[in-house]
């Protein structure tokens, strides 16, 4: 006798109540909260600088007797420049495709999130190009052998630190270093290290450990922010298999920066973000859809495209320290 089975029954089709993507947390991406991100109205332009050494001179003042004039002194300025290059990406939807659809997909917002996500490590990456590399600060300091923290036994990273504080605040004019800004493997090194774990309270030590938090490291550091680069990028072309990395690598940098820049302010970095794009938001960041004509013709439905405009930069090299290769 033939009897029905399970297959007989159903015919299987995609749940209309889960996919499955990979859109990375914006808590991994730290390149728009370090520095400040000033909104500019060109996309090139100049700012002024006040001469550094001036403001702290010492040797003009002068005791004053009855009936005398101060001594004058001068004041000095400079310029520099940025320029808000526009960086883009797109994606286009053809007619039949979208009226094929499944319930579970929305394709349009998948695609407008890829486009925003693939944006995101891109300027990602331009923050580590740009403030993550030797030559860029007023001292690198590369470590090797027994000085890399991940060296448990011989390396020092509080001492290591404190006395790139004390660079900074020297070579700057009196700028504390406030912030710190960490690979993700350094950081991974950092909460395991005898010598931040001895700062904890009860003592912790490697086998009887505590929980290391990045508020705790600030502590431990005198910084008043702690950021780590998680963000991950796949260097690989499509159709090979996934080359993925960690953005941040394995560097350090300490730096000051304000919490927003302004008249009379020094700053570390700066990115300079070109607001007067269409549609753009105090970021330079804008999302555009499209479907006219000219695209009907070729039986595209839309096009979605993301854009970017910013520059970031060094404005301020001694008030940063970079440490390269701070783990192994």
């Amino acid at each position: 006798m033939p009897l029905l089975t399970p297959s007989a029954v159903h015919v299987d089709q995609p749940l209309t109540n889960l996919t499955l993507a990979y859109a990375q947390s914006q808590e991994n991406f730290i390149a728009d909260k370090v520095f400040p991100t000033v909104g500019v109205s060109k996309q090139s332009d100049k700012y002024y600088i006040y001469d550094r050494a001036n403001m702290n001179r010492t040797g003009d003042v002068e005791k004053l007797a009855p009936r005398t004039e101060v001594n004058r002194i001068g004041m000095t300025l400079s310029t520099s420049s940025y320029f808000a290059d526009v960086y883009g990406l797109g994606m286009d939807f053809d007619e039949q495709t979208l009226a094929n659809e499944d319930a579970a997909l929305d394709i349009r917002s998948a695609g407008a999130e890829t486009l925003a996500m693939r944006l995101m490590i891109h300027r990602e990456e331009q923050f580590a190009s740009n403030f993550f590399v030797a030559g860029q600060w007023g001292t690198d300091n590369t470590l090797t052998g027994n000085d890399q923290w991940s060296d448990y036994t011989n390396s020092d990273p509080i001492d290591a630190v404190t006395l790139a504080r004390r660079t900074v605040q020297l070579s700057s004019g009196g700028f504390k270093p406030n912030t710190m800004v960490v690979g993700k493997e350094v950081r991974d090194k950092l909460i395991n290290h005898p010598d931040v774990l001895a700062r904890l309270n009860g003592g912790a030590t490697v086998t009887n450990t505590a929980l290391v938090t990045d508020a705790k490291l600030a502590e431990i550091f005198e910084v008043e922010n702690f950021y780590v680069m998680e963000a991950v990028k796949n260097s690989s072309v499509e159709g090979v298999a996934e080359s993925n990395a960690f953005i941040g690598g394995k560097n350090a940098l300490l730096c000051y920066t304000p919490s927003n820049a302004g008249l009379m302010s020094p700053a570390a970095g700066l990115t300079f973000a070109w607001n007067n794009l269409e549609g753009v938001n105090n970021l330079g960041i804008t999302v555009e859809s499209f479907s006219d004509d000219a695209l009907k013709r070729q039986q595209i439905a839309e096009m979605i495209q993301v854009k970017m405009s910013y520059d970031m930069k060094v404005v301020g090299d001694d008030l940063g320290y970079l440490f390269i290769n701070a783990v192994a």
